[in-house]
C-alpha cells in the first residue's frame, strides 16, 4: 500500500536531527545563489519572506494542525493550492495554481521497518523564487539536498533546487531497482540449479514491482513535463529534468522486464509441479490398471461358496499365483506395446 505523504525529510531547524518539528515548519533555507543556503528560524522566516527577491525554500510537515499558518498566512497560496498540497490521496501530477505551480512526487520508503512499496509522496509548491515542500515522514532525499546547501554544494536557484530534490528520490529509486534485480538473479539461479524455491519470495518481489511501475510511470511523466515547464525554469535546471526524467524511464523499464521475468519464474514453478502432478497421477492410474484385474480374480476366487477350482488340490494356490502373475505380464507387456508406460 503506499501512502500520501513523503519520505525522506529531517528535523526542525531549532531540533536536533532526527527529532520530529514541534510545529509544521520543519526547516528553511535562504539561497544565497552560490550553492549555499542560511538556515532560517520562525521568526526569520516571516521576515525574510517579505523580500519578493530572496530565493527561500520553506520545508513543512502537513500534519500538523498549524500547517495554514504557513501556507496560507505566511505565503498566501489560494485556497485551490492548499487544498492540493494538504490532500489525503495524490498522485504524482504538474498543475497551475495562481501565481505557482504544484506538482506531486514519490519517493523510496526508507524509514526504518518500510516496506519497498510503500512510497511516500512529497508535495511541491514553486514560484521564481519561492519552493514549498510538504511531507508527513522523514525523508532521505531531503536530509541529502540539505546538507549539500549547507556545504556551500548546492543548488544556485529554485529551480535548480527542484533538479536537485529529483535527483536525489530517483538515486533511491534506482538503489531498490539494484536490489531487487539482484534478488531476482538470485531466485533464477535457484532455479537454474533446481533448488527449491519458496513461493513467498517471488511474491515479495512482485509485489513491489507492481506499485513502483504504477507511480514511476507517471512521475517520469511528471519531470519530463516540469523540463517543458515555465519559463522561469533555467535551462541548465531543464536540461537536468530531462535527464532525470530519462533515467526514471530506464528504471520503470527495468520495473517492467523484472515484473515479466517474476512471472516467467512463476509460470515455469507452476508448470513444474502440474508436471510432477501428473507424473504421480499416471504412476497411480498406471497401479490402478494392472491391479484392477487381479483384484477381479481375487475377489471371484475369494466368495465363500462351492466348486471353487483348485480348492481341493495342494497346488491349486500355486496356479492361481501363476496365473496372477502371467496376468500382470501381459498387461504390462501391453502398456509398453502401446507406450502408455
Amino acid at each position: 500500500m503506499t501512502d500520501a505523504t513523503d519520505p525522506q525529510a529531517a528535523p526542525a531547524p531549532v531540533l536536533p536531527a532526527g527529532d520530529a518539528p514541534t510545529t509544521a515548519l520543519v526547516s528553511a533555507y535562504r539561497l544565497d545563489g552560490k550553492g549555499g543556503a542560511s538556515l532560517l528560524d520562525d521568526d526569520s522566516l516571516r521576515e525574510q519572506w517579505q523580500d519578493p527577491e530572496a530565493l527561500i525554500w520553506m520545508h513543512l510537515d502537513y500534519t500538523r494542525g498549524d500547517v495554514n499558518d504557513y501556507l496560507d498566512d505566511l505565503a498566501q497560496l489560494d485556497e485551490p493550492s492548499i487544498e492540493a498540497l494538504t490532500e489525503l490521496d495524490t498522485r504524482p501530477r504538474v498543475a497551475r495554481f495562481g501565481g505557482g505551480m504544484v506538482t506531486t512526487l514519490r519517493g523510496i520508503n526508507l524509514n526504518p521497518g518500510a516496506a519497498p512499496e510503500d512510497l511516500l509522496s512529497l508535495r511541491l509548491w514553486m514560484s521564481p523564487t519561492r519552493l514549498i515542500t510538504l511531507r508527513r515522514r522523514p525523508f532521505q532525499s531531503i536530509t541529502q539536498v540539505r546538507e549539500q546547501l549547507e556545504a556551500g554544494q548546492g543548488a544556485e536557484s529554485i529551480s535548480w533546487l527542484l533538479a536537485m530534490l529529483s535527483d536525489a528520490l530517483v538515486d533511491r529509486v534506482a538503489e531498490l531497482s539494484h536490489r531487487l534485480d539482484e534478488q531476482l538473479a538470485i531466485i533464477e539461479e535457484d532455479q537454474l540449479n533446481d533448488v527449491e524455491i519458496d513461493p513467498d519470495d517471488i511474491t515479495r518481489l512482485r509485489r513491489p514491482l507492481i506499485t513502483l511501475r504504477r507511480f514511476m510511470g507517471p512521475q517520469r511523466d511528471c519531470l519530463a513535463q516540469l523540463s517543458q515547464g515555465p519559463l522561469w525554469i533555467d535551462e541548465q535546471a531543464r536540461l537536468d529534468l530531462r535527464e532525470i526524467a530519462n533515467q526514471l524511464s530506464r528504471y520503470v523499464e527495468d520495473f517492467q522486464a523484472m515484473q515479466e521475468r517474476a512471472l516467467i519464474i512463476h509460470e515455469q514453478r507452476m508448470s513444474e509441479h502440474n508436471e510432477q502432478l501428473n507424473q504421480r497421477m499416471y504412476l497411480l492410474s498406471v497401479i490402478t490398471a494392472v491391479f484392477l484385474p487381479l483384484g477381479f480374480l481375487t475377489g471371484l476366487l475369494g466368495v465363500n461358496v462351492g466348486g471353487i477350482p483348485g480348492s481341493d488340490s495342494q497346488w491349486g494356490f500355486a496356479a492361481f499365483v501363476g496365473i496372477t502373475l502371467g496376468v500382470v505380464a501381459m498387461q504390462m507387456w501391453l502398456l509398453k506395446r502401446k507406450k502408455w508406460w
